[in-house]
C-alpha cells in the first residue's frame, strides 16, 4: 500500500496531489494555462499538451530562473509526466531558494512515499506540520491536511497504527470530504484493534465513494465481523463482488438483506448494481425504494438525478411490481 491515493487515471491522482500541494501558483500557472490553450487548438498531432507544459515551464526557468513559480510549475509538469527524478531536482531548487517551502516539502514527500523512502517522506511531512499547525487557517489549511495525510499514510506502512491513527485524525479533522484520508483512518483503527472508530471511518469513506474501489467494504466487512454484525458484513462482502465486477453475486447476497437492519444499504446497493448494468427500471425500483425508508439518502437521489428521475413526492405510493421490504409483491 502506498497510502498516498486510491488507483486512478495518472492525471486525475496527480491532479489531486498537486492541487492538495498548492502547485498551482497564479504567478505562472495563469500565464502556463493561456500558453497551453492555444497550444492545445491546433491538430491534434505533434507533443502532447504534458510535454507542451515542461517545455514551457522549462522556458520559463530558463528566462527566471530564481523565482519560484516557474520551477513549481516545471516540478508539476514532471510530477504529472512520471518523472519523479527532475521534479525532485526541482523541487530540491526551490528548497534552496526558499527553505521551507511547503508546496516543495509535500511534492517531496509524495515522491519519496511512492518510492519506499518512509523516513525521507516522514522528515519533508513533519517539516510541514511544524511549520503551518497552530497558524491562523490552519484548521482548514489543504497543504497541512495533506502532510497530516502524508505521516499517516508512513506510519501505516511502518506498523504504527496508533500514530497513523492520530496523524489521520488531524487529517480529516481539516478535510471532512477526503474519502482516502477516512480510508487510510479506518484501516489504522482496524490495526490498532478498534473496530467501531474502523467502521466510523470506513463508513465515511465510502459514502463519498460509494462504487469502483473495493478496498473500503473489504475493511468494513473484517470490521463488522469483529463486531459481530454478520448481516453488515455480508453487505460489505456483496459490494466487494460489486466492485470486483461479479454484479450476479453481489445482487443474490443483497436481496437477502432487503429487510432488517441492512436494509436501506441494499437496497441502494441493488439500485447501484442496476445501474451499472443499464436496467434502468429496476434502478429506479430500488433507488425509490431506498427513499421510502430515508427520504433524504443522498446516494439513492444521486442515482435518481443521474437516470434523469425527478424524485417521488412523500407520501408517493411505491411503484407497482417492485418488492416490498418484507419480501412481498405490490
Amino acid at each position: 500500500m502506498s497510502g498516498i491515493r486510491r488507483s486512478s487515471p495518472v492525471s486525475d491522482q496527480t491532479l489531486n496531489r498537486l492541487i492538495r500541494g498548492g502547485i498551482m501558483v497564479l504567478a505562472v500557472g495563469i500565464p502556463l494555462l493561456v500558453a497551453l490553450y492555444f497550444l492545445d487548438r491546433g491538430p491534434d498531432h505533434g507533443p502532447t499538451l504534458i510535454e507542451r507544459q515542461i517545455a514551457t515551464a522549462e522556458a520559463a526557468v530558463r528566462k527566471a530562473p530564481s523565482q519560484l513559480g516557474p520551477r513549481l510549475a516545471l516540478a508539476q509538469a514532471y510530477q504529472a509526466a512520471e518523472q519523479p527524478d527532475n521534479a525532485l531536482e526541482q523541487y530540491d531548487e526551490v528548497l534552496t531558494i526558499s527553505v521551507g517551502n511547503k508546496t516543495a516539502l509535500l511534492g517531496r514527500g509524495d515522491i519519496l512515499l511512492d518510492r519506499g523512502d518512509l523516513q525521507g517522506a516522514a522528515k519533508a511531512f513533519k517539516k510541514v506540520t511544524t511549520k503551518a499547525s497552530g497558524g491562523e487557517f490552519s484548521g482548514v489549511d489543504p497543504q497541512l491536511e495533506h502532510a497530516y495525510f502524508g505521516l499517516g499514510s508512513v506510519a501505516l506502512q511502518q506498523d504504527r497504527a496508533g500514530d497513523a491513527v492520530t496523524a489521520l485524525t488531524q487529517a480529516v479533522k481539516i478535510n471532512a470530504t477526503d474519502a482516502d484520508a477516512w480510508y487510510l483512518l479506518g484501516t489504522a483503527s482496524l490495526q490498532a484493534g478498534k473496530a467501531g472508530p474502523a467502521v466510523d471511518a470506513l463508513e465515511r469513506a465510502v459514502l463519498f465513494v460509494p462504487t469502483g474501489w473495493c478496498e473500503p467494504y473489504e475493511a468494513l466487512s473484517q470490521a463488522y465481523a469483529k463486531l459481530g454484525r454478520a448481516a453488515n458484513a455480508e453487505y460489505a462482502g456483496a459490494m466487494v463482488d460489486f466492485c470486483k465486477n461479479r454484479p450476479d453475486a453481489a445482487t443474490r447476497r443483497l436481496q437477502t438483506l432487503t429487510s432488517g437492519a441492512t436494509a436501506l444499504d441494499a437496497m441502494v446497493g441493488l439500485g447501484m448494481i442496476a445501474e451499472t448494468t443499464t436496467d434502468r427500471a429496476a434502478a429506479v425500483r430500488w433507488y425509490r425504494k431506498a427513499l421510502a425508508k430515508d427520504p433524504g439518502n443522498f446516494n439513492a437521489l444521486a442515482g435518481l438525478s443521474r437516470l434523469g428521475v425527478a424524485k417521488p413526492p412523500a407520501h408517493a405510493p411505491a411503484p407497482s411490481g417492485t418488492t416490498s421490504s418484507s419480501g412481498t409483491t405490490s
